[in-house]
């Protein structure tokens, strides 16, 4: 997709047509599917979480982890992302498995998994050295296309205009990005609507559980001042404990028997 240029339409052919069969690695908060090596985010459309529930009335989708089951109908999109918030992301972006279509695995069944049975523990895909300078490259390519094609010219800007005012952009000063975001990349944002686990969860078991919700914020403990007593440290007894003390030390000049 990044070599495509995020068009999933220049694909091989034969690509979106193929079954994925995998195995979930964890399906609440977060959906997330692996094979031996490496795990990704999955998102459902509406009819994918209907005719899966039609198909399979006592399996829940939020209670699918450590089950293999199988993507017979899928797209990918790659969507913009604040990546401090989303960890199945990098640099800003995130390529999604959209599902169409999903079901058990028929070898499999219900049998769950063991973790011990992979080849190894997988791990974040936007970990890897690999993928990440993938997206960087592909950044990188964005990035200097936008400046080609914003420059007049092989010219730098004239820094001893800087102080007039005026537009910059006259000065040959490409703006490209929000702050320290770019914002110039070459692809068509997904915006096929997906169900949020959260409504999925609700639907399957009437509640979220409190804590596990993947919108929710990391909140910050500690540090609470302990109710109690405004008196002072020497009110407290602290002053009557160095009296005490004193009493029991051996006096100047005498001799100790001890």
């Amino acid at each position: 997709m990044f070599k495509k240029g995020g068009d999933f339409s220049k694909l091989a052919d034969s690509i979106p047509k193929k079954k994925i069969t995998c195995y979930v690695k964890e399906s609440y908060p977060y959906f997330l599917i692996a094979d031996d090596f490496f795990y990704v985010p999955c998102y459902f459309t509406q009819k994918a979480v209907e005719d899966f529930r039609a198909k399979n009335p006592s399996v829940k989708i939020v209670d699918l982890k450590l089950r293999v089951i199988e993507l017979s109908s899928w797209t990918l999109e790659m969507v913009k992302v604040n990546s401090s918030d989303v960890f199945t992301s990098y640099g800003g972006l995130e390529l999604r498995i959209i599902v169409k279509e999903f079901n058990l695995n028929q070898k499999q069944g219900v049998q769950r998994v063991k973790p011990e049975d992979l080849a190894r523990y997988p791990v974040n895909i936007y970990r890897d050295d690999e993928v990440k300078t993938l997206i960087l490259s592909y950044t990188h390519q964005c990035l200097t296309q936008a400046v080609a094609k914003g420059l007049k010219g092989e010219t730098l800007p004239d820094v001893s205009k800087f102080g007039a005012k005026g537009n910059v952009k006259e000065l040959g000063v490409l703006k490209f990005a929000q702050g320290e975001a770019f914002n110039q990349y070459q692809f068509k944002e997904g915006k096929t609507p997906v169900v949020e686990m959260e409504q999925i969860h609700k639907l399957e078991k009437g509640s979220v559980k409190r804590g596990l919700s993947s919108q929710a914020k990391a909140k910050v403990v500690g540090g609470k001042v302990v109710k109690g007593s405004k008196k002072s440290a020497g009110s407290r007894g602290v002053g009557n404990i160095a009296t005490k003390i004193s009493k029991h030390s051996v006096a100047i000049g005498k001799k100790s028997h001890v």
